[in-house]
């Protein structure tokens, strides 16, 4: 495959992942609303950063050991409890403050992306083969395709929030102030749900 179709490839991944609703996303709107779309940005870097640490680890350690996906799905139910709890600090919050922009921290950020069964899955069985194939076209190939990921993935999820932010002005009404933040909370819950149903079927059900 010629070297500018895996560029390519690397970067509209990262686009499409960070275009797909999911616990980081969620992470993001609120601090949109939170704080404004600026701020939004620091959680997007953190976001970033921790992503990038994973997706290093499944890069030079998981894939080498062959880690079988029983393990990618049981700690699914991990993540499934961070988001839960996640979800009930979003719950009350009922009027904008600079103090729940602390909600979603670095530390936390990492903690939801490690226990994110279906980020190691998809880094696994999609990325990691893609990164191996453009290291073997050029030096240090699979660097490069975490640097072109993770680049897709930031401006897709930038140019996702900064339309979201058009709409603060009107989200920020006092009457639904508590209303969005408790839609936050329940996506969260349904993504949690979510990562224990999948989690459940692959265990009781199979492949």
């Amino acid at each position: 495959m010629p070297l500018i179709t895996q560029i390519i490839e690397g970067l509209t991944l990262g686009i499409i992942g960070g275009a797909v609703p999911g616990p980081i996303m969620t992470a993001v709107f609120t601090e949109v609303l939170n704080a404004g779309f600026k701020r939004s940005f620091i959680v997007m870097l953190k976001a970033m950063v921790a992503e990038s640490l994973v997706a290093a680890i499944v890069l030079l350690v998981f894939f080498a050991l062959d880690v079988p996906e029983d393990y990618f799905y049981a700690i699914s139910f991990g993540g499934a409890l961070v988001l839960f709890w996640l979800a009930s600090q979003l719950w009350g919050i009922a009027k904008i403050s600079t103090k729940n922009g602390k909600i979603f921290s670095f530390p936390k950020l990492l903690l939801l992306t490690i226990l994110n069964g279906a980020f190691w899955i998809f880094w696994i069985t999609i990325c990691v083969p893609r990164a191996f194939e453009l290291n073997q076209t050029i030096t240090g190939g699979h660097v490069l395709f975490l640097g072109l990921f993770e680049v897709g993935w930031l401006t897709s999820t930038a140019v996702v929030a900064f339309i979201f932010s058009r709409f603060r002005p009107l989200l920020l009404k006092k009457r639904l102030v508590s209303v969005v933040f408790k839609t936050f909370a329940l996506l969260l819950v349904f993504f949690g749900l979510k990562a224990v149903w999948v989690s459940t079927v692959w265990f009781f059900v199979g492949e």
